[in-house]
């Protein structure tokens, strides 16, 4: 590792202490915040700057920062940040900043190998027989490429909804896995956002 600036060491010891504190690395905002700068870009630098000198490691998400060791290993062993979604409009990206509830940390070997990951609440009894509960979260890899009888999170309109995906005889439609609840069988435009992983429950 090559020696860091006074700026620069200010920047990590930030992260190191949000990470600590909150279970996360910070937002570009509340690192530009902390530091007392108007520009995010002069954060986005700092952050090249210590990824550079091997301080640490970024991806493309909006908290995806590893702080590293002597040895460049993560120093945030077992855990992975993965977002808490609030309602997503139709048509919109659905891992955008602004639809970020919050970061929950989770065991990285629930996220392991699956890029884009994200967690929704879920609301209603329709899933039950899946083991789906209301209150639950859902955790789901956000992808287009689903099986059948996936259970996918699926958005129609402007409305969320966590299904079992059938394919039967040529057509394709969301199954309740609840017989008080109706099948849904879409007509207009639809779109698959992800398939669902693992639930996490909060007992009481």
């Amino acid at each position: 590792m090559s020696e860091i600036t006074k700026r620069q060491k200010e920047l990590l010891d930030h992260i190191i202490n949000s990470i600590r504190e909150a279970g996360m690395p910070p937002t570009i905002s509340q690192m530009a915040k902390a530091l007392k700068v108007k520009s995010k870009n002069a954060v986005v630098k700092l952050l090249k700057e210590l990824e550079e000198k091997e301080y640490i490691k970024r991806d493309a998400t909006a908290r995806g920062i590893k702080v590293l060791d002597s040895l460049g290993r993560s120093l945030q062993k077992g855990l992975s940040s993965v977002p808490l979604l609030g309602d997503v409009p139709a048509g919109g990206p659905i891992l955008a900043e602004e639809h970020i509830e919050d970061w929950i940390s989770l065991p990285q070997f629930m996220t392991e190998g699956k890029k884009g990951t994200f967690l929704l609440r879920v609301y209603g009894e329709s899933m039950i027989n899946a083991g789906i509960f209301n209150n639950d979260l859902v955790l789901v890899h956000q992808t287009k490429e689903v099986k059948n009888d996936d259970i996918v999170v699926a958005l129609l309109g402007e409305e969320v909804t966590v299904k079992r995906l059938v394919k039967s005889s040529g057509k394709t439609y969301l199954k309740a896995e609840n017989p008080k609840f109706k099948n849904i069988y879409p007509e207009g435009e639809w779109t698959v956002q992800g398939r669902v992983i693992g639930v996490i429950r909060q007992v009481q």
